[in-house]
This record gives structure tokens, sequence and C-alpha cells, in this order.
């Protein structure tokens, strides 16, 4: 059952920027687990570099989940889940990110469904495999959706 609540633009617009906060961290941790598979040197500084990004994704995506299921009792139950609000300019944001990353999945899912296994794709691509590359897919997508967000909002902002 919906609650009826009148939720200020503030509100969503907070929970929308953890949002996009949470998918540019997801996207560093799939691109840094993509390339650590690559790395051959185990001792280099770039592989422990990795290491580091990769950990600190994990536990910097753990703390924005948790901050935004404070949220969970202050928007609309659409709103939390399906990123759909009550403010035009916040479900603006959220659609057109939303949409930016649809697109990426769709035609890189096409993309990959048909060459996938073409010899000169596997030659493009290596020392990646598919699901490297599938993992880098994921990564782009999730970095439009945060970065689309944040930008819209900030864009939003500068001009107050």
């Amino acid at each position: 059952m919906e609650k009826s609540l009148s939720v200020p633009p503030e509100t969503e617009q907070q929970y929308l920027a953890i949002t996009g906060r949470i998918s540019i961290v997801l996207a560093l941790f799939l691109l840094a687990q993509v390339f650590l598979t690559v790395i051959s040197e185990k001792n280099s500084v770039i592989y422990w570099l990795l290491d580091v990004i990769v950990f600190v994704s994990i536990i910097y995506c753990i703390v924005l989940v948790l901050k935004s299921m404070k949220f969970a009792k202050n928007i609309s139950s659409l709103g939390y889940w399906a990123l759909k609000f009550n403010d035009e300019y916040v479900d603006y944001v959220s659609s057109f990110s939303l949409r930016a990353t649809c697109h990426i999945m769709v035609v890189g899912g096409i993309f990959l469904a048909y060459s996938g296994d073409s010899k000169w794709f596997i030659e493009f691509i290596a020392p990646f495999g598919l699901t490297d590359m599938l993992q880098v897919l994921l990564g782009l997508a999730a970095a439009t959706h945060g970065v689309l967000i944040l930008w819209k909002l900030r864009e939003e902002g500068l001009d107050e």
C-alpha cells in the first residue's frame, strides 16, 4: 500500500544524488575488476592501486547504500524503488539517465550478442574475455547513469 507523502523536492533530489554516486562507485568497482584480470604483474603499483580502488569502492558503496536506505521512509515507494519522483525536474533527471543507461545496455548487449564469438572480435578485445566485456558494458552503463544524474542535478543547482 502506497503511503501518501508530501515529499519535498530537496529530499527526492538528495536520494537521486546518492543513487547517482552509488552508480559511479559501482562502475569504478566493475572497471577496476576488469583491469585487474589483465595485469600479469601482481606486485606492480598499478595492480596495488586497482586493488585499493576495488576495496574502497566496496566500502563506499556499502556506506552509500546504507545512507540511501534512510530515505525509504522519507520518500514514496515508487521513488525509492523505481526512481519515479513527484518533483518534475527530479523525475526528468531520473528518467533521462535511465533512458540513456537502457540504450547503452540494449545497444551494447546486441553488439556483444552479435559479435561475441566472432574471431575478429575475440582478437580485438584480447586479452579481455567476453565476460570482461560484459563487465565493461555494465560499468559504462552504471557510470553513465551516475554521471548524468549528478551533472543534471548540478546544472539545476547552478541556475539558482
